[in-house]
């Protein structure tokens, strides 16, 4: 009683100073708790895929998280400028383009793409009369194969990479004339590197301008990616990360043999901003691109080259995975809760990808009881 009686007295001040001192103890407890667990993860995914690196970054209004694991072989670590092959998460990069175009009226989605190809030779791209449309290739829908330069054999014999890098402009549209469909597009989900590069070639041939100008133009401009970039010479090459094949074997670059698919190299600290845009953005074209395509509402879905995941909930997810020879990366974005997160290691496994979704996934259900503090 005499306890009560004492607290009853204490001035309004102090016990509110007592009540946020609680509360700030609370945060910087879950806060310490969260960066524990996020070590956890990472260091766990370098030593069980032998990876050398890692690095994750999050936004989530104006904050930004970002922390660095491993070490390269020549003792350095990694930091928010290591740059890096993001391999197909250039796609969304694509989609945004392509949203762009549409919010233009460049082009309509659902428009027979042999309008924009301008050319006789391709009656192909069309089955039992129903043509490919810009909406089947942004949702891996139309039909098209993985891949023109390389077969499947040639992938097994060590031959892949010496045929993509002698594939031409003209080579992938004398295939794309001869290529016959086996299916009716809008049908079946395929995915398809060949109608990423598709697209992005009629974006050029729309605007006529290089893909790389419209991706500087109407994304990394907007966003403030200095670093996000096609990088094509020796010296920009150079600055790549090198890949691993979980074997701790280094592995040739992917990127300066990739278009629309998969050709762009990044930053964390880049692909933060680009998150940071895609979450506050006011522009139409990037709400666009969010836009469901194809697929389920409910379960799983495609926006502009985006996956999709419960995209009508309370907790809608648009994702993408970047896989090369040598490097896996993850891209979440969650539009209502306003955060986004992204996961990138040298090395590609045979479940690389997978895991870090399920890293992904494990880190915002803990970012998510951190923020409710705030």
């Amino acid at each position: 009683m005499d306890v009560i009686i004492q607290l009853q007295k204490l001035s309004t001040g102090f016990f509110t100073i007592f009540i946020v001192f609680a509360l700030t103890a609370c945060k910087s407890d879950s806060k310490l708790d969260f960066d524990s667990f996020v070590d956890k993860k990472l260091t766990e995914l370098v030593i069980d895929e032998n990876a050398q690196v890692a690095s994750i970054a999050i936004v989530g209004g104006n904050n930004h998280y970002q922390k660095h694991f491993g070490k390269f072989p020549d003792g350095t670590k990694p930091n928010s400028d290591t740059v890096y092959e993001i391999a197909s998460i250039t796609k969304t990069y694509t989609g945004l383009v392509l949203a762009q175009a549409v919010a233009d009226k460049k082009v309509q989605l659902d428009e027979d793409i042999r309008v924009y190809l301008g050319d006789r030779r391709y009656q192909n791209l069309a089955y039992s009369g129903t043509p490919i449309t810009l909406r089947h290739l942004a949702t891996h829908r139309s039909g098209l194969p993985l891949v023109f330069a390389y077969s499947e054999e040639d992938k097994n014999n060590g031959k892949a990479l010496e045929l993509l890098s002698k594939y031409s402009k003209a080579k992938f549209f004398e295939d794309l004339s001869q290529y016959q469909l086996t299916s009716e597009p809008g049908d079946e989900y395929l995915y398809s590197n060949v109608g990423a590069d598709l697209v992005g070639y009629i974006l050029e041939k729309v605007y006529n301008q290089p893909f790389s100008t419209l991706i500087a133009k109407f994304v990394t401009e907007k966003s403030g990616e200095q670093q996000t970039k096609f990088r094509l010479n020796a010296d920009e090459i150079s600055k790549i990360t090198t890949g691993t094949d979980g074997r701790g074997n280094a592995v040739p670059l992917l990127s300066p043999h990739s278009f629309a698919r998969g050709g762009l190299t990044s930053t964390v600290e880049a692909i933060s901003s680009y998150m940071q845009y895609l979450l506050s953005s006011p522009s139409a074209a990037v709400a666009l691109s969010q836009s469901l395509l194809s697929g389920s509402n409910r379960a799983h879905g495609q926006a502009f080259f985006w996956n999709t995941y419960k995209y009508d909930s309370n907790k809608p997810v648009l994702y993408h995975s970047g896989g090369s020879i040598g490097t896996s990366s993850w891209l979440g974005l969650y539009p209502k809760q306003g955060v986004g997160i992204f996961i990138v290691t040298n090395v590609a496994g045979g479940n690389t990808q997978e895991e870090l979704n399920d890293i992904a996934d494990a880190i915002i259900e803990k970012y998510e009881q951190l923020t409710v503090l705030k």
